[in-house]
C-alpha cells in the first residue's frame, strides 16, 4: 500500500547523520538525482560507496514503473542533489510511492563538509606525538592534528574543520597551542585565523608566501630550517619546498623509529603538487622538479607523506583509514618523478588540470589571512580540490 507523504521536514537527513550511518554499516541506497555530467564531476563517494546509483530528476516526471524498476524497496532511500532542492521534491515523490526515503539536507554542499578522522598507529615510545589525519571525504582537503602531552599543532586547517578540530582535542582533553599553514591554498579557505582566535593558539605561516595578514590574529612567518617544538621532546623541521606556490613548506617530524613529511600540496600520495596557479608554470615546474629531487626524494624510503590533499576521483576515503605513502613507494609508483627535467617541466605545464573553482577570490582571501567569520562562503568552495597532476 502506498503512503500518503510526509512533511518536507521528517525526509531530511543532516549529512554527518549520514555519515554516521555509513559507518555504522547501515544498509542505505543512496540516489544521486542529479545530471550525469555534475555526478562524474563532484560525487558522494566514500567507503564502500565508491559510485552511486544516478537517475537525474527529470525523469521523476515519466513512467512510476520506470523509476520503481531502478530502486529497491527493501532498503531506506537518501537522495542527493547540489543543494538538496532536486532531492527533496525527489523524495516527496518516493515517499507517497512507498519508499522509505529521507534527502541529504543541503546536498552535496552539506557533505562537502563532512570530515573522517583517523590515526596514526601509536609506537611503543612513551614521549611520542598522536597524529590524526582528518580527511573531508567529498573535497580532498585533509589536515592534522599532532598531540605532545596534552598540547596539540594544527596543520592546514580549513574554514569548516574548527568543530571537529574542537572536539577532537576535548575527547582527548588536549589544549590546540599552534596552528600552521603549510602554504596559501587556493581551493580551500584557510581556517588558521579563526581556530587561532578560538583557541589562543600561536599562529605560524611560510616567510617566503607573500602574506599580507589583515587580521587581528598575529602570525609568525617561518623560514627553512626552523625548529618548531611541539612540546615536551617533539619538535617539527620546517623544510622550504618551493614549487607548488613560492612559499611552499614541509613539515618533517620523527617519532621513534618512523619518520613523517607532512607534504602540504607539494606532493601527494599518487601525484604531484601543480605549478599554475600564480600565472608562472614553467618557473614554478622548474622549482618543483627541483625540490623532489633535491630534497623530498632524498628522505630515507620508509618516510610516510602525509599530504594536505587527496584525489578524489582515485582515491575514496575508507572510514578510519590513513591516507598515506612512503618515499619509497611513491618513487616506484610515480612516473613523474624519474623523467628528466626538460619532460617534467613540459609534461607540467601542458598537463594542468582545470583551476579550482573560485581560485583568485581564495587565494586573496588566504593572501590576508582573513577569519572565517569575516567572508560570506556561499559556494565559493564548491566542487573537488585540483591541486594535483597525475600521468
Amino acid at each position: 500500500m502506498k503512503s500518503r507523504g510526509k512533511g518536507a521536514d521528517s525526509l531530511q537527513i543532516e549529512a554527518e547523520k549520514l555519515k554516521a550511518k555509513l559507518d555504522n554499516g547501515d544498509d542505505v541506497f543512496i540516489l544521486d538525482v542529479r545530471t550525469p555530467a555534475e555526478h562524474a564531476a563532484w560525487k558522494l563517494s566514500y567507503d564502500r560507496y565508491v559510485e552511486t546509483s544516478v537517475i537525474p530528476f527529470e525523469k521523476f516526471s515519466g513512467s512510476s514503473d520506470q523509476i520503481a524498476n531502478q530502486i529497491p524497496k527493501d532498503k531506506e532511500i537518501v537522495t542527493l542533489c547540489a543543494h538538496g532542492m532536486r532531492s527533496q521534491m525527489a523524495a516527496q515523490m518516493l515517499s507517497k510511492m512507498g519508499y522509505n526515503v529521507k534527502s541529504i539536507k543541503g546536498g552535496m554542499a552539506a557533505w562537502n563538509q563532512v570530515y573522517d578522522v583517523a590515526e596514526l598507529p601509536p609506537s611503543n615510545a612513551t614521549n611520542d606525538p598522536r597524529v590524526w589525519q582528518l580527511r573531508r571525504v567529498s573535497k580532498g582537503c585533509m589536515a592534522y592534528v599532532i598531540s605532545s602531552g596534552k598540547s596539540a599543532t594544527v596543520i592546514d586547517s580549513t574554514c569548516d574543520l574548527d568543530s571537529s578540530v574542537l572536539r577532537l582535542a576535548e575527547e582527548n582533553s588536549l589544549k590546540i597551542v599552534n596552528v600552521i599553514d603549510t602554504h596559501m591554498h587556493a581551493d580551500h579557505v584557510s581556517g588558521l585565523s579563526t581556530l587561532a582566535k578560538k583557541t589562543g593558539a600561536k599562529a605560524y605561516v611560510g616567510a617566503k608566501e607573500g602574506y599580507e595578514p589583515s587580521s587581528d590574529v598575529k602570525v609568525t612567518k617561518l623560514d627553512d630550517g626552523h625548529v618548531l617544538s611541539l612540546g615536551k621532546g617533539v619538535s617539527i623541521t620546517i623544510i622550504h619546498t618551493p614549487g607548488h606556490t613560492e612559499g611552499s613548506l614541509c613539515f618533517g617530524l620523527s617519532t621513534g623509529k618512523k619518520g613523517y613529511l607532512f607534504t602540504g600540496d607539494t606532493l601527494f600520495v599518487n601525484g604531484v603538487g601543480r605549478p599554475d596557479l600564480h600565472s608562472k608554470a614553467t618557473e614554478y615546474a622548474t622549482n618543483l622538479y627541483n625540490t623532489y629531487h633535491e630534497i623530498l626524494l632524498k628522505f630515507p624510503d620508509d618516510t610516510v607523506i602525509l599530504p594536505a590533499h587527496f584525489d578524489i576521483s582515485s582515491i575514496t576515503v575508507k572510514h578510519g583509514e590513513l591516507i598515506m605513502e612512503t618515499i619509497g613507494s611513491v618513487k616506484r609508483k610515480n612516473k613523474l618523478l624519474s623523467m628528466p627535467q626538460d619532460e617534467f617541466v613540459e609534461f607540467m605545464v601542458s598537463t594542468v588540470p582545470p583551476r579550482p573553482a573560485n581560485y583568485e577570490k581564495i587565494v586573496q582571501i588566504n593572501k590576508k589571512l582573513m577569519r572565517c567569520d569575516q567572508i560570506k562562503m556561499g559556494d565559493l568552495e564548491e566542487g573537488p580540490n585540483s591541486c594535483a597532476i597525475r600521468m
